[in-house]
């Protein structure tokens, strides 16, 4: 199984950035378009206007009702940002960045994550990612719009492999029904031909699964009794920072979840 792109639009405010967001990503071949809140707005007038040359793109783009659901099935999934939330939080440069997924073992769906226009990415939910990304700029007070940032991320990324190809898109079952599921293509690319294959104990889980280690390990120690005094979420959220610099492949994931289970059931 190849690595595939897929963009990810968290809370986007304005339709016509919907648009323009879709035209880029056929500028580099993908469809593979998800929006976390801000339901219907690909189909709003003013996306469908700038948007009008792909509009296959706008059709198929569908809706979670967080980013947790929208990454589920990525093992890899990058948050672009100006600066971080949090001090003690990794943020890499594109270029660095690029590099690294091409040398990456994994293989799956990868996530390219952009924020709000307003506020960017909010604190939680970069914690959720598996690292952050920053586009250098002259300032920190500068910020590009986002499908300017999109097609800069796009060609860091697609031109990570010299070979390209088209591969279904891998479809994502949700819980609720109105989240649209519609056919699309995707841009399969291949970082390195000795890359890990998915089934191998080596490769990257998806983030779903990585997800479900690290809360089923924060309500155990809840159940426990770790978490004490009036810093409990900060305790957390610090858990979280911890385990998002882990990164663990799905060798390490198996381990640390077998570890879990030797705490015994929870309470």
């Amino acid at each position: 199984m190849n690595p595939i792109l897929c963009v990810v639009l968290v809370g986007p405010e304005n339709a016509a950035n919907v648009g323009f967001a879709a035209r880029t990503m056929a500028c580099y071949g993908l469809s593979d378009l998800r929006i976390v809140g801000s339901p219907g707005i690909a189909a709003d007038g003013a996306a469908r206007k700038t948007g009008k040359a792909v509009p296959e793109t706008l059709d198929g783009a569908r809706y979670f009702a967080s980013l947790a659901d929208a990454i589920a099935d990525c093992t890899l999934a990058c948050g672009f940002t100006r600066r971080t939330r949090e001090p003690s939080q990794r943020i890499e440069d594109l270029d660095e960045a690029a590099r690294a997924w091409r040398g990456r073992a994994g293989t799956g769906i990868a996530a390219l994550v952009f924020g709000r226009e307003s506020q960017g990415l909010f604190r939680e939910e970069t914690l959720l990612l598996t690292q952050l990304v920053r586009i250098p700029l002259v300032s920190e007070t500068l910020s590009l719009n986002v499908s300017h940032a999109l097609a800069i991320g796009l060609y860091a990324f697609t031109t990570a492999s010299p070979n390209t190809a088209v591969a279904p898109r891998v479809e994502v079952a949700t819980d609720s029904a109105s989240f649209s599921s519609a056919p699309a293509h995707a841009v399969s690319l291949t970082p390195n031909p000795d890359s890990t294959q998915a089934g191998s104990p080596d490769a990257f889980p998806t983030q779903g699964e990585s997800a479900k280690v690290i809360e089923d390990l924060l309500a155990n120690l809840d159940a426990k009794g770790f978490f004490k005094g009036g810093k409990q979420e900060a305790q957390r959220e610090y858990a979280r920072l911890l385990w998002q610099r882990l990164q663990p492949n799905r060798r390490e994931l198996d381990f640390l979840a077998g570890l879990l289970r030797s705490l015994g059931p929870r309470g």
